[in-house]
């Protein structure tokens, strides 16, 4: 089969139930899925079987075509970025469901996904491999960085700042200017109104501090999925 190299596109990861959904965008997008890869042994989400291609079988046709890691979790996204690389992928523009409205004046890093019925207001920065859930509010002058998960139904106030594989959690509102640290999690539905510090939870309304374990995967749940 000759590939379209420009349109075609690479889904490295199955385990997510999201899968589906990024399929889903890709069909909106005219986008032409010419395999979704499988990393490892553990179940995978898929339900379109056609596209199921195992790491061992991936071949230079394959790479052709450019890849998006498809995965909630932030350390598991930079997992499959790694191994998508070492096997001699190039990694794709950010993938951006057309229900969804970025601001011309924002910018949204290579390998993110934006979810459907989602905005993202002007002026805003989203890094690099970050995952924006399904109908969320990112307003002006937010910045994203990198490897970044923020969940379903999400609203993010002007100016906040959220560093580098942080968390927010389905429905959660960040108010104006706060900042998330870098790996810091934001738990579902908090209200938060105060910095979190770096690799630190905040959960609760008002909202309390906690040490986050760092062996504990963050944002690695099906209910932020």
């Amino acid at each position: 089969m000759n590939m379209q190299v420009v349109n075609s596109i690479v889904l490295f990861g199955v385990r997510t139930p999201l899968i589906g959904d990024y399929i889903e965008t890709c069909n909106r997008l005219n986008r032409v899925v010419v395999a979704a890869v499988k990393l490892d042994s553990q179940r995978d989400r898929l339900t379109d079987r056609e596209y199921l291609v195992r790491l061992e079988d991936v071949t230079d046709e394959h790479r052709k075509s450019r890849f998006i890691a498809a995965a909630f979790s932030s350390k598991r996204r930079q997992e499959i970025v790694t191994s998508a690389i070492e096997n001699g992928f190039s990694i794709d523009d950010a993938l951006i469901d057309p229900t969804s409205v970025v601001a011309s004046s924002s910018s949204i890093g290579v390998g993110s996904y934006i979810n459907g019925m989602s905005i993202v207001a002007s002026g805003s920065r989203i890094g690099e491999h970050v995952f924006i859930n399904r109908a969320c509010n990112v307003g002006h002058h937010v910045i994203v960085g990198d490897y970044a998960s923020i969940g379903p139904g999400v609203s993010i106030a002007s100016s906040v700042t959220i560093g580098e594989g942080a968390g927010v959690g389905i429905g959660a509102t960040l108010l104006p200017g706060v900042k998330v640290g870098e790996g810091a999690i934001v738990s579902a539905a908090t209200c938060l109104n105060i910095d979190v510090p770096p690799n630190c939870l905040a959960v609760g309304n008002p909202p309390v501090i906690k040490s986050l374990n760092q062996n504990k995967r963050a944002m690695d749940y099906s209910d932020q999925e």
